[in-house]
């Protein structure tokens, strides 16, 4: 009977031991499967078309997390971190209505080295018909090609909901504005090269204008009455004495006549300083209306005799 008690003592032991470990296996489990992400999300129409949709991810625990996988990458990035239970809004525009519920699918792993994975939804219904995008024909764009070789270019694209790209090669894309499409899920068009004619310019032959011949008019000198002629006579003077410091020759102040020397016009009534020893003075009438009369030019030439020096030694007067 003793034998029995203790046998039973010990089984009682051995599932009292058994069932902690069990329990603590469990509790370990159960706090790795506590970390998760709460994904939902929301719909509205977008501008210009389609739907604007926002996730909202709440990380469940007190420590961080870094998204490690993701379904929709354009909207939540692997590489995104959530800090100690944080609620983060990520945003996307869909223009295309999904045949299915919208799933943003995220992988998860947490400072402590805990991971899942978890996934959040948005009914098709949420998507409403009034948000499609619209449909459009896309813009019908000229090709001008003068004459001339390798000038052919497009022309002036027609506007409306789309942007356009010109390459350096030539051609040209139509882009859609968010909201449009040109039929199919296409969003954009790219027209090649357009092809040169290569159509060469005609030669045009400028007329030969043949300038008309000016004749100049021909002015006649003005008419001189004799009475209205002035009778002027001219005169030039020069003193030449030893040295050439002292050469000098003047011509007379007189209205109506012009006195001239090298070329040159000279002042009258003062003396001038002959610089070579010959000096040809001329006078001419001013005007018409100035006759001169007697000598009209004077041929001055200038010696080269020294001056006297007084003598060093004084003579004898007798005195």
């Amino acid at each position: 009977m003793r034998g029995s008690r203790i046998g039973h003592r010990a089984v009682t032991r051995l599932v009292t031991l058994v069932l902690a470990v069990g329990f603590a296996v469990l509790g370990v489990a159960g706090a790795a499967s506590a970390h998760h992400n709460t994904i939902s999300g929301t719909v509205a129409c977008a501008s210009g078309g389609g739907w604007a949709v926002t996730w909202r991810v709440v990380n469940s625990e007190q420590i961080t997390e870094t998204i490690t996988g993701s379904n929709r990458p354009s909207a939540v990035p692997v590489g995104t971190t959530l800090t100690a239970a944080q609620t983060r809004t990520f945003t996307e525009t869909v223009t295309t209505k999904p045949a299915s519920p919208l799933t943003l699918t995220l992988a998860a792993k947490w400072s402590n080295n805990a991971t899942a994975t978890n996934s959040g939804s948005i009914p098709v219904a949420s998507f409403s018909d009034s948000c499609a995008v619209k449909t459009v024909t896309p813009p019908t764009v000229p090709v001008v090609d003068e004459c001339g070789p390798g000038n052919a270019h497009y022309g002036q694209v027609p506007s409306g909901p789309w942007t356009s790209t010109s390459h350096p090669d030539g051609s040209l894309t139509i882009t859609a504005d968010p909201g449009y499409s040109f039929g199919n899920g296409q969003t954009s068009i790219t027209h090649p090269v357009p092809t040169d004619s290569n159509q060469p310019c005609p030669v045009v032959t400028p007329p030969v204008v043949t300038p008309p011949v000016v004749t100049p008019p021909v002015v006649a000198a003005p008419e001189v009455l004799p009475g209205e002629v002035r009778v002027v006579k001219a005169e030039a003077r020069q003193i030449d004495k030893c040295g050439r410091a002292s050469d000098l020759f003047k011509v007379a102040k007189r209205s109506g006549v012009v006195y001239e020397a090298g070329g040159k016009v000279l002042r009258q009534g003062v003396w001038l300083r002959a610089t070579t020893r010959s000096v040809t003075v001329r006078a001419e009438a001013a005007d018409p209306t100035v006759e001169l009369r007697g000598k009209q030019v004077w041929k001055m030439t200038f010696t080269r005799k020294p001056c006297a020096q007084a003598p060093e030694i004084a003579p004898n007067t007798g005195s």
